[in-house]
């Protein structure tokens, strides 16, 4: 079969245009479930649970990490049974298994009930998120990963933006037209499931058809796995997995924090939680479409320069970002507004450019069991980040989390400079032969 492409992004023999728009369609639904989730989590938590704001903080951190622990346990198996049983099936009981969590939510009023959906949610999640990566790195080659990256992430955010305008802003506008607030949290909550019903039905449609990939359908799962964890003895394997605890980490934290920022600083200046959600849809359609608009320049970043230039690069981006945010008093003020534009940019940089790396370093064969454990990286990332940040927002400052996620790509960007020499060695000696 010839190469074909799409948009001027290469894509590998075999791979159809609609496959890639399929997955491309997917992306934006399920961007749509995994933003608006976590944005109208504090509205669960008042009405439905009714927990006081003193608790708000750690009940989310909580959450947070609870979901990323089943990342860290799943993400290794999930690639390997990627690898196993093939991507589209294991891609969409993912997505079905979050819509089931979506639909409990509402319907729990104990923070344990809460814990049972999130923990349904990141079953679901965790094979999307393995699966998603491994599915780039078999349909696009190597020369277009940045760019199909960046557009695949500007496909996230426009999901993400519809969820910021719509998600955030339908409770509200169902109180003004006389619903109640319980019932208010119900309809968000199943317009979300229709979504993420709607991208199971496009990926299942529309991705290739596959099957365990070759040399492995007749491999032990637990052999997957223990390969992967012996893959760490490689300098460019080991960065990636720094990279992967990094990039979730700069990940979750805007979007379970980002909104309680502004909800805490509505509450506490008294404007009211309605008014405070609102101000958190805004700065969220901020970070959305500057991280679409840096997108492209960070893609053609992550083509044209090594990729572990590109990381390091990123990483010094997600420091300044993440930790301008020290200095804003006010987020609804110029300053909040100029500070969460530059939090974006670093927060698509480093998750790109660590996409772009892992999808590098993993040797093709076992290529899903390498991305899942990097996945693995990523929700551990996620969920230290998310429980420490609950302890940092109610005792220390509202923008605590995002400071300490600065601290934690400062770590990183140390290892990405001390590693690369070895990496570059290690390159060198394949290429030889």
């Amino acid at each position: 079969m010839a190469t074909t492409k799409i948009a001027g992004m290469s894509l590998n023999r075999g791979v159809a245009p609609m496959n890639a728009v399929g997955l491309l369609l997917g992306v934006c639904c399920l961007a749509f479930c995994f933003v608006g989730l976590n944005m109208v989590q504090p509205w669960l938590l008042e009405h439905h649970l009714n927990l006081p704001n003193s608790e708000m903080g750690d009940a989310t951190g909580t959450l947070g990490a609870i979901g990323q622990i089943i990342t860290v346990l799943l993400a290794g198996a999930m690639g390997a049974l990627a690898d196993q049983k093939g991507r589209r099936l294991v891609l969409t009981l993912g997505v079905v298994a979050m819509a089931l969590g979506i639909l409990i939510a509402p319907l729990v009023s104990t923070l344990s009930g809460l814990i049972v959906s999130r923990t349904v949610f990141s079953v679901g999640r965790t094979a999307v998120a393995a699966c998603f990566l491994i599915v780039v790195a078999d349909y696009v080659q190597e020369n277009s990963r940045g760019k199909w990256n960046a557009f695949q992430g500007v496909t996230f955010g426009i999901g993400s933006v519809l969820a910021a305008l719509v998600i955030l802003r339908l409770p509200k506008w169902l109180l003004e037209r006389g619903w109640g607030v319980i019932d208010a949290g119900y309809a968000t909550h199943f317009v979300m499931v229709g979504a993420a019903g709607l991208s199971a039905l496009v990926l299942w449609l529309m991705l290739r058809a596959d099957g365990p990939r070759e040399g492995v359908e007749h491999q032990n799962l637990w052999a997957l796995i223990r390969e992967g964890v012996a893959q760490i003895r490689h300098p460019g394997i080991r960065l990636a997995y720094f990279a992967g605890f990094a990039s979730g980490a700069s990940m979750a934290v805007i979007g379970t924090y980002l909104s309680l920022w502004t909800a805490g600083h509505a509450t506490a200046t008294g404007v009211g939680l309605a008014q405070g959600l609102a101000l958190g849809g805004v700065l969220m359609v901020i970070v959305q479409l500057v991280s679409m608009a840096a997108m492209p320049a960070i893609g053609v970043l992550n083509d044209r320069a090594k990729p572990l230039l590109a990381l390091q690069v990123s990483l010094v981006l997600a420091v300044v970002g993440y930790g301008s945010t020290y200095l804003v008093t006010d987020p609804s003020a110029l300053s909040g507004k100029l500070s969460v534009a530059l939090l974006s940019v670093g927060q698509s940089a480093v998750i790109i450019s660590s996409q772009v790396f892992v999808q590098a370093e993993a040797p093709v064969k076992i290529r899903g069991t390498i991305i899942g454990f990097f996945t693995v990286c990523s929700g551990l990332g996620a969920a230290v980040i998310l429980k420490l940040s609950g302890y940092v927002f109610d005792s220390w400052l509202l923008t605590g989390p995002f400071v300490l996620t600065s601290a934690v790509n400062a770590v990183v960007l140390v290892f990405a400079v001390l590693l690369g020499p070895a990496i570059g060695r290690e390159r060198a000696r394949i290429a030889s032969g």
